[in-house]
């Protein structure tokens, strides 16, 4: 998942996350960020992942879309890297995974461990009878 941060404007400091691809960013209301501020298109750019499952960036319909401070039309993006839309100024970040819980794993883990020491008990008490 992608992880978009807004630098400028109103809205700076919210943060979007991206979980499916095409992302679509601009000023549109089918935009998946909607972000209106001056010199955002209506479709800006779009944030897609590559066969090479690398995440990319690709400017639409000819829209000036600068990535750390360079005009780009399509470009592999990194972590920390500042997307500059218009006015609008974006940071993108991989977003934090979330850890599943392994209390239950963990707790059959040790159910089995006890059951295995108590079966190796009553063999062994069994055995010196």
């Amino acid at each position: 998942m992608v992880l978009l941060r807004l630098l400028s404007g109103s809205l700076a400091g919210q943060e979007t996350v991206a979980r499916r691809f095409p992302f679509r960013v601009g000023r549109g209301a089918q935009e998946q960020l909607r972000i209106e501020q001056p010199g955002v298109w209506e479709s800006h750019f779009a944030i897609e992942r590559t066969p090479g499952q690398t995440i990319a960036l690709r400017a639409l319909a000819g829209a000036i879309t600068l990535v750390n401070g360079e005009r780009v039309e399509t470009v592999a993006l990194r972590n920390g890297d500042v997307i500059e839309a218009g006015a609008a100024r974006l940071r993108f970040w991989l977003s934090p995974v979330n850890q599943a819980g392994l209390g239950l794993r963990e707790s059959l883990t040790w159910l089995g461990l006890v059951a295995i020491t108590a079966f190796e008990i009553i063999v062994a008490v069994s055995l010196t009878r």
